[in-house]
């Protein structure tokens, strides 16, 4: 049977090689192309022998692609697979002319003596459908071969096999190198059993309520933006990485090993001793970690697992080997840079300011003894990232329409389109999405898009984490359509004979008629694209419509075809500004980071059920002298100002020419994250390899030595950047001085810390370091928690002017705090400033109004109190 399998086989591809060519030669010769009078062909009409010419080209085509095929199957077959030749685009056709292959080869009279392998024990291989075909008999031993059982299941073939089982169909001659006794062109029979190669079993991950992608990635892989490669091992399952549902096993990538550290190389500018010298112990921890580790409850550890190791030393050189200003454009650790790749500088810049006013509010929001919930680290990256790309911005400004998009550029100037002027705007091609996606960014972020009323539909993550009125959401597609029917109607019938222009004209209707953006985030269909058309037909009312898809357009509506590297807009190609689906979801994270009011139990705070009894209430000083006493903060080694304008003092060696700010910014990194590895200090803070070293380089030089020669900031031979210990920060002096928690610690101390606030936290670095954003919150908070309750007990003891000493400190770090501010209304009517009462209170109410919050109730309570508490007052005062 197998001689007759392997004659069949030889006889095919004979008729393939040879038997083809000969056919076309004598009925369809493409020589007749040569002779042919092609004008009359093109004009009147081409003959049949001219048309069998050109199926005889396509022919010949066809032809030298399966010889070749089979050329290249024969090679890898002679070549034990040593040689494997691909054509591509042949994927499909490489199994059939393989099997023909080594159905030839597998013959006894064709194969090599070399060919045929020793049996497998235990393994029942079926080619036939009778029963298991008998093992031929060697005098050879059994050789036992390392693999996993597999029992054949009704339909199965081998590149199904291997495509489901290992992972790509190409791998079917692994199977049969495994199995010497199964014939490539045999059917398999049901329940018998083949060898695979032994894999680890993959680790797989099965799909939960409101699991994303890209949470998968962040979960499993510890890098949300791996998500591409969880998509790449489930194609067979997930057509569209924006949907999978619960339920769904998906395979995760096998992790990839980090190679071993290198043996670093001494920088050239250093001394390397014969003997190597001990280095000085790391600090123990962050000042954060010291008020968590004192309170028992709160931070998370800000040193690294050391799972982590090493993978490069930070060394000298020269430290203008690169620039000082490297964007975050040139790291791909991990992704974050990429992600905004396709974004516009003035998008991010944009977007960056709308998440500094959801932060502030958040900051403001906080009750004392709260703080807020920290930032996940993936979306500070981001936060970060999204900071680099916006450097190249200056300020947002607009001077069209609050409906205008820039779509992208052609060379340096912007492509906009105004989408109510269009009326609709139609995105096709590959990254429509994306395209849509950066639209939507732009109207919910941009300011001059604030007058614009924004409908998502099937699009309730944005409208969650974006949490602002003027953006409302549609559940389905039928839901928007007919919203936006009714609102045009709606507004038709209102307008009556008047145009749009005259309405908003009068400042009594501007607001009833403004513009209203209507997106459609899924595709849509010609039937749907039919009824936006219907809706917009009723005319010019202020209503417009953004959607994608993937039917032919109608002429009256703008399209806009969307590819990776390129978009198309009246004919006029640009490059397209995209905010892709990764993108997207680390957007609505940071979002949702930055909008929603969570606070958690502060660290530095001691709740009453955890006092001892012996030390609340805290008596007040009694003497003067003791209230008044201040601490002059002078250290003796470098040390980082933060509570204010950031600089650094008591350095020992010269402060650099450029990147100032970047060398304290790191050496602010250096003290939160200490004993850290340089490759997450080049993730957190999204800059160039070469740039991290050239501005360490920097630093060291400029933190200098001790009197005996120890660095400040040593080479980081051991992979660990590791600062000096006597380095410090005056808000780690801040929390070591109020180490026992801030409302159990004495007057004394709370004098002493807020002596050392002398402005703002981070300065004019307080939105330029957005990895600092959580150390930044924690400080004003830490601050005004101090303030307030120094100022509680000075009110409580009936010695006002501290209270207010207390509140002008805790301005410093916070000047718009409601917390404080209700504090110094309190301490003016006890000190009998009735006008300085009132103008406090008219000044936190036009605070409140300008930025669209209500004082909390406590607060408000405590304000309302103090007043009629001084009216009595004045009352009794009046009656005697």
């Amino acid at each position: 049977m197998r001689i007759l399998r392997a004659g069949g086989a030889l006889a095919a591809l004979a008729a393939l090689l040879f038997g083809v060519p000969w056919f076309l030669l004598q009925f369809a010769s493409p020589t007749h192309l040569l002779e042919a009078d092609w004008v009359r062909a093109l004009t009147v009409g081409a003959d049949g022998r001219l048309i069998l010419a050109l199926l005889g080209l396509v022919g010949w085509l066809a032809w030298a692609v399966l010889a070749l095929t089979i050329a290249f199957e024969v090679v890898a077959v002679l070549s034990r697979q040593r040689i494997r030749l691909r054509l591509p685009g042949t994927g499909w056709l490489r199994p059939a002319v393989g099997a023909l292959v080594m159905a030839v080869v597998a013959s006894p009279s064709l194969a090599s003596a070399d060919t045929a392998a020793p049996p497998l024990e235990s393994v029942a291989v079926l080619t036939g459908t009778e029963g298991p075909a008998e093992a031929p008999p060697s005098t050879q031993p059994p050789v036992h071969v390392e693999g996993r059982e597999y029992v054949i299941e009704p339909g199965d073939e081998l590149w199904a096999i291997a495509e489901r089982e290992l992972g790509s169909g190409e791998r079917w001659r692994e199977i049969l190198a495994l199995n010497p006794t199964l014939d490539a062109s045999a059917r398999l029979a049901v329940g018998s059993v083949v060898l695979l190669p032994a894999e680890s079993p993959q680790p797989t991950v099965v799909v939960e309520e409101g699991d994303t992608l890209w949470h998968i990635a962040g979960d499993e892989l510890g890098d949300p933006t791996r998500w591409p490669e969880i998509h790449a091992a489930n194609r067979d399952q997930i057509s569209d990485p924006d949907q999978i549902d619960v339920g769904w096993e998906l395979r995760l990538p096998e992790s990839v090993e980090p190679p071993p550290a290198p043996v670093p190389e001494p920088p050239a500018d250093a001394d390397v001793p014969e003997v190597p010298q001990p280095q000085l112990a790391p600090t123990s921890g962050s000042a954060a970690e010291a008020v968590a580790d004192a309170f028992g409850t709160g931070l998370p550890p800000a040193t690294p697992t050391t799972d982590e190791p090493p993978r490069e030393a930070v060394g000298g050189g020269d430290a203008d080997a690169a620039d000082a200003n490297g964007s975050a454009a040139e790291v791909d650790d991990d992704g974050y840079a990429g992600l905004l790749a396709p974004v516009g500088a003035a998008l991010a810049s944009a977007v960056l300011v709308g998440v500094g006013a959801r932060r502030r509010a958040q900051v403001l929001a906080r009750a004392v003894g709260r703080r807020l919930v920290p930032v996940p680290q993936g979306v500070a990256r981001f936060w970060t990232a999204l900071a680099h790309k916006a450097e190249a911005a200056e300020a947002p400004e607009q001077e069209s329409g609050p409906t205008t998009l820039v779509l992208g550029w052609e060379g340096e100037e912007p492509v906009e389109v105004d989408v109510e002027a269009e009326r609709a705007v139609i995105f096709s091609g590959g990254e429509s999405s994306s395209a849509l996606g950066a639209a939507v960014t732009s109207l919910t972020c941009a300011p001059w898009s604030a007058p614009v009323e924004v409908v998502l539909v099937d699009g309730a993550d944005w409208v969650a984490a974006l949490d602002d009125p003027r953006v409302t959401g549609a559940a389905t597609t039928a839901e928007g359509l007919h919203r936006l029917s009714r609102l045009c109607s709606e507004r038709r019938l209102a307008l009556r004979q008047r145009s749009l222009n005259e309405v908003r004209a009068d400042d009594d209707l501007a607001d009833a008629f403004g513009p209203v953006v209507v997106v459609f985030l899924s595709s849509l269909t010609p039937v749907e694209l039919d009824a936006v058309g219907d809706a917009l037909a009723l005319g010019e009312v202020g209503v417009s419509v953004l959607a994608s898809t993937a039917a032919p357009l109608q002429m009256t509506l703008t399209q806009v075809r969307v590819e990776a590297d390129h978009a198309t807009l009246r004919g006029h190609t640009f490059t397209p500004q995209l905010v892709t689906a990764p993108a997207r979801r680390a957007l609505v994270e940071l979002f949702a980071a930055t909008g929603h009011t969570d606070t958690e139990p502060a660290p530095w705070w001691r709740e009453d059920d955890d006092l001892p009894p012996n030390v609340h209430p805290l008596p007040w000083p009694d003497r003067p002298e003791e209230r008044a006493m201040t601490t002059l903060y002078s250290p003796s080694h470098p040390t980082l100002l933060l509570l204010g304008d950031v600089e650094i003092v008591a350095a020992a060696g010269t402060a650099p020419s450029r990147a100032l700010g970047q060398c304290m910014e790191y050496l602010a990194w250096l003290l939160e994250h200490p004993g850290s590895t340089p490759t997450l200090m080049q993730r957190d803070l999204q800059v160039a390899d070469a740039t991290r070293r050239s501005n360490l380089s920097r630093l060291r030089s400029w933190l200098g030595a001790d009197p005996d020669g120890l660095p400040y900031l040593p080479d980081a031979y051991t992979g660990r950047l590791t600062l000096d210990e006597r380095v410090s920060s005056d808000w780690e002096q801040f929390s070591a001085i109020l180490n026992g928690g801030v409302n159990v610690a004495s007057s004394s101390s709370l004098r002493e810390a807020l002596n050392l606030v002398r402005g703002e936290p981070l300065g004019t670095f307080s939105f330029q370091w957005h990895w600092a954003q959580q150390l930044q919150a924690d400080m004003v908070a830490m601050i005004v928690d101090a303030a307030c309750v120094l100022a509680d007990r000075a009110l409580n003891h009936d010695d006002p002017d501290t209270a207010l000493w207390a509140v002008e400190r805790g301005r410093m770090g916070a000047p718009f705090d409601d917390s404080l501010a209700v504090r110094e209304i309190e301490a003016l009517h006890c000190v009998g400033d009735q006008a300085g009462a009132e103008r406090a209170t008219i000044r936190l109410n036009r605070t409140l109004r300008a930025e669209g919050r209500d004082l909390e109730p406590a607060l408000a309570t405590r304000a309302q109190d103090a007043t009629r508490t001084r009216a009595r007052r004045a009352a009794g005062q009046s009656q005697t």
